[in-house]
């Protein structure tokens, strides 16, 4: 049986969950605040409306640093635990 991801902030108006990745950026490894530089330069390089997912390990870029880039630039974003210290971080332009 499938697990059922665990949703830690939505805020989207759409399914980001089961939307299409235009573009996936893996930044495990990388200690805040590169995973959110890495977030803007990537979805910089995508069209409104696409949709960006940032794989990180660092809890702090993904419920505090990344979270606050897209509230300033007013995008989209969902923040879903995959596992213990792994999370998946949708973000739509």
């Amino acid at each position: 049986m499938q697990k059922e991801p665990k949703i830690i902030i939505n805020k989207s108006s759409t399914d980001l969950l089961r939307s299409t990745v235009a573009k996936s950026v893996d930044t495990r490894g990388m200690a805040c605040p590169y995973p959110s530089f890495e977030a803007v330069r990537a979805i910089n390089s995508l069209n409104v409306n696409d949709i960006l997912e940032v794989i990180t390990d660092s809890d702090e870029s993904a419920l505090e640093s990344i979270p606050s880039v897209c509230e300033k630039r007013s995008w989209e974003l969902l923040v879903v635990e995959e596992d213990k210290d792994l999370w998946r971080v949708r973000i739509k332009k």
